[in-house]
């Protein structure tokens, strides 16, 4: 049986258990700036937009349509991991110096006299402040976006794209025929599912296990990945059925669905109703077992 959960805290270890392992990575929340907030639910639908506008060049030739798509397809998901998402670390480490920096102000506070003045005094000229270097720090704030940014598109091409391809072999897209079309399909689903993630959080272990175990908690990040695989599984549903139609060719529907999947996962996953929340698996309980209950 599959239920939502919210996380809860660690219970106290007891003197028989191990050490408590390490605790899960939050959630994911999109960057508090009206631009952030804003193009978090443009970017959905720019990228509707885009695969309802060539939808019928994809029928017509879907090699062509796939490999001309694959470079706006690049510069959406950058432009919105750059604007929305947090870069990997910067939520860990913000909580871990403001914990550092709260513990040193009391303790700057406990140890400070009654009489010891509250303000620094600094060496200098008298009524003239040392101005920050905006430039400098506005480059260095673009440039510790931008480099995580092109990382996670370096692995999205170099590890995503061969996995999802295999994995689309897996679950039954020809092997010996339309090699071009499974591996520009897998290169597309790899720009939707994995760039976020990777560009959240990086190369951590643990997350990437949660990922594979489905039990990462619900936010726009680690919904848009399991939209974007959920609508490809249902899109593949009418490729078999003979209806005749020029669309239900591969891999038009599968990468249709995982547009689809993608744009409604990432929405829906930043509800209240989901946010933060775990999917879990738990076995139904057997007649013996309630028996004796």
């Amino acid at each position: 049986m599959t239920t939502f959960s919210t996380p809860s805290a660690n219970p106290p270890a007891s003197p028989t258990q191990p050490a408590a392992e390490k605790p899960s990575v939050p959630a994911v929340s999109i960057l508090s700036s009206q631009l952030a907030r804003t193009y978090s639910y443009v970017h959905p639908a720019l990228l509707l937009s885009l695969c309802a506008l060539r939808f019928d060049n994809l029928v017509e030739n879907p090699v062509r349509e796939l490999l001309s798509d694959l470079p706006w397809l690049t510069a959406l998901q950058l432009s919105y991991v750059v604007i929305c998402i947090p870069p990997a670390g910067t939520t860990v480490y913000t909580e871990a110096t403001s914990s550092v920096t709260e513990g040193d102000d009391k303790k700057k506070a406990a140890s400070r006299s009654p009489s010891s003045p509250a303000v620094t005094l600094r060496p200098g000229k008298p009524g003239l402040r040392r101005k920050p270097s905006a430039g400098k720090h506005g480059w260095a704030a673009v440039w510790a976006k931008l480099m995580p940014a092109f990382l996670s598109l370096s692995l999205t091409f170099l590890l995503a794209t061969p996995v999802l391809a295999i994995l689309l072999v897996l679950f039954g897209a020809p092997l010996t025929t339309h090699n071009a079309e499974t591996v520009l399909c897998a290169a597309h689903m790899a720009l939707l599912s994995a760039t976020a993630l990777v560009y959240a959080h990086g190369v951590d272990a643990a997350v990437w296990k949660e990922v594979w175990g489905i039990a990462r908690p619900a936010d726009a990040v680690w919904g848009g990945a399991l939209g974007t695989g959920l609508g490809a599984w249902f899109g593949a549903i009418p490729i078999p059925l003979d209806w005749d139609r020029p669309w239900q060719a591969f891999p038009i529907t599968i990468l249709t669905g995982a547009y689809v999947g993608y744009a409604v996962g990432t929405l829906v996953s930043r509800t209240p109703l989901l946010y933060g929340k775990r999917i879990q698996f738990t076995p139904e309980e057997t007649v013996d077992e309630k028996k004796t209950n």
